[in-house]
């Protein structure tokens, strides 16, 4: 039984690299709520699988030990699990726990790094305007941004920002970065929820603005005063810049009120019951078969 442990993730897998080369035509906010739940359900389900393969590995080596571990945590059969796939999955464990915990360190390094410079305006000639989440946070710009930008285009800037911050983008982006980290394969989907989130940050403050082309211009201007060299923070312009203008000055996307939330839940419920079969599937078809 074990071939079946492995079956959810692979659905779940499958369907984050769908969505990431070949995305749903929703509005920004329904497709980032889509690639997030998507990504995070494929992760757990992926990690889960190792974990579970990994201790009934151990279970394997050590019977004696396995007689206190809960039920549901061993094969339905008691299948002993060969070293050739336990060994792997053991690995691939040890490596999931290490990059979840690099992760989550970079990034509360990145967050306090950025909210220490927001105390003031960032004194640098590159052009950024960065969303820093938290109590202490806001938007931070640089002097190089308040030169390019008139005040129409600065307030274009900050719509966007505290889009990111209203609807608490750093956790879409913080989740797709931490999927894409435990499961390299869910790199295409974490570029897709990134460009959504920027997306929907633009459409944000179109609507606020009340001009397009105003956005589409500032997007563009930004982007042509930075140089060709990396900034040292993730800036206004981190996308796909030619797309969102592009977006921008076509026709406002559809909000798909009833199609939105119905294609969420439904992917949500199979992505989630995927993940969390990654647990269970064997007892279920043990069950069903004895």
């Amino acid at each position: 039984m074990i071939e079946y442990t492995f079956l959810p993730a692979a659905i779940a897998l499958l369907l984050g690299l769908v969505l990431g080369w070949a995305p749903l035509p929703l509005h920004p906010v329904w497709s980032a709520r889509l690639a997030a739940t998507t990504a995070v359900t494929a992760a757990l389900a992926t990690a889960g699988t190792l974990l579970f393969v990994t201790v009934n590995y151990a279970a394997t080596l050590f019977p004696d030990a396995a007689d206190r571990l809960p039920e549901w945590t061993l094969f339905g059969d008691d299948t002993p699990v060969p070293a050739p796939l336990g060994v792997p999955a053991t690995v691939l464990t040890v490596l999931v726990a290490l990059v979840v915990v690099r992760s989550a360190v970079r990034w509360t390094r990145e967050v306090r790094t950025a909210r220490e410079f927001s105390r003031s305006v960032l004194d640098t000639d590159l052009p950024i305007a960065v969303a820093i989440p938290g109590r202490h946070g806001g938007v931070l710009v640089s002097r190089g941004l308040l030169k390019v930008l008139d005040a129409g285009e600065l307030q274009v800037v900050f719509r966007h920002e505290l889009a990111h911050l209203r609807h608490r983008h750093h956790r879409y982006l913080a989740a797709g970065s931490l999927a894409a980290a435990v499961v390299p394969l869910l790199r295409p989907l974490d570029r897709r929820l990134r460009f959504a989130t920027e997306r929907w940050a633009d459409e944000e403050a179109a609507e606020a603005v009340g001009d397009r082309a105003l956005v589409a211009r500032t997007i563009a201007k930004v982007a042509l005063a930075r140089p060709t060299s990396p900034a040292p923070l993730p800036s206004f312009t981190d996308s796909v810049v030619v797309q969102r203008v592009a977006a921008l000055l076509a026709t406002p996307p559809r909000k798909n009120p009833v199609s939105g939330p119905v294609i969420l839940a439904g992917s949500g419920l199979t992505t989630g019951a995927l993940a969390a079969a990654a647990f269970q599937l064997d007892h279920a078809l043990a069950s069903t078969f004895l």
